[in-house]
């Protein structure tokens, strides 16, 4: 249990002891004794849902209608946020940035833009079955709340980095983008699962879309696979963003997350929920 401790003299500091009083926090042996044997999960019953920009809301009405309505099937049942990519806007508007020079940060600013507009466009799609708005500030504390009087919150899918973005490993792409903020706010509220909404079946070596029809059937599909294992494979291409490879090995509630086709088959959205494996498993490992 703390303590006050106070420095010798009549005009002594008073300090609080603990075992953090006097570390650096740099040390590699003193952050392992940092470690808990159970971490605290904010949210256990809520589930992350990260749905595709250009995989689903960039397709229109076709697309999104039918995954709108398995979502508000599954929020009967289990307790959601949804999450929203940028898709094909945010890439024009990187595309700019990149041309005028735009550094890493603000191209982080521009992207959340979009997000945060799909956001608004599927909040007011699902309104009228309790589909809310709410940011990153307090409201993320209040899920369980906001799930159980019926609702469905809904918030954008870009970490708030901003100008304070990682620099980027490759070009300036910002490396944390819609798919890394659904992970990092599952892996912080103690989530129960997250789930991503997708166009394919799951990972592929392999992008279909940029593969010939000749070339198909000679894919590899991941059924389950290692973050660890993909990360040694060192893919071309992915079809979550790579950091979360990374992140999973370090996370402490998060043990998976599943990718699953939710353009061709909305009904596998509850499918996931319940716990049946119907695309990609990556865990950590």
């Amino acid at each position: 249990m703390p303590k006050l401790i106070k420095e010798k003299g009549p005009k002594g500091r008073l300090h609080i002891e603990t075992p953090l009083m006097g570390e650096s926090l740099v040390s590699k042996e003193f952050l392992k004794r940092t470690e808990s044997k159970e971490y605290f999960r904010m949210q256990p019953e809520i589930n992350v849902l990260k749905i595709g920009g250009q995989s689903i809301i960039d397709r229109g009405r076709e697309a999104v209608l039918p995954v709108l309505d398995a979502l508000i099937k599954a929020k009967e049942k289990h307790k959601i946020i949804l999450m929203t990519g940028g898709g094909t806007r945010a890439r024009h508007v990187y595309s700019i940035g990149v041309d005028l020079g735009m550094p890493t940060g603000v191209l982080s600013k521009l992207g959340d833009k979009v997000s945060w507009q799909n956001a608004e466009m599927l909040t007011v799609l699902l309104a009228k079955y309790g589909g809310v708005k709410i940011g990153h500030g307090d409201n993320l504390e209040q899920l369980t709340m906001f799930c159980q009087l019926g609702y469905l919150p809904i918030t954008y899918g870009i970490p708030p980095y901003g100008y304070f973005e990682h620099p980027a490993e490759h070009g300036s792409i910002p490396p944390h983008r819609t798919d890394c903020g659904a992970f990092l706010l599952a892996e912080n509220i103690g989530a129960k699962s997250l789930i991503y909404l997708k166009d394919e079946k799951g990972l592929f070596d392999r992008d279909p879309k940029k593969t010939s029809k000749k070339e198909l059937k000679n894919l590899k599909f991941f059924d389950r696979v290692s973050a660890k294992d993909l990360l040694d494979l060192d893919l071309d291409d992915l079809i979550i963003e790579r950091p979360i490879l990374t992140l999973l090995q370090r996370a402490k509630c998060l043990k998976e997350l599943q990718i699953i086709d939710a353009l061709h088959h909305p009904e596998h959205i509850l499918d996931a929920l319940e716990g049946r494996h119907v695309g990609t498993i990556i865990y950590k490992g």
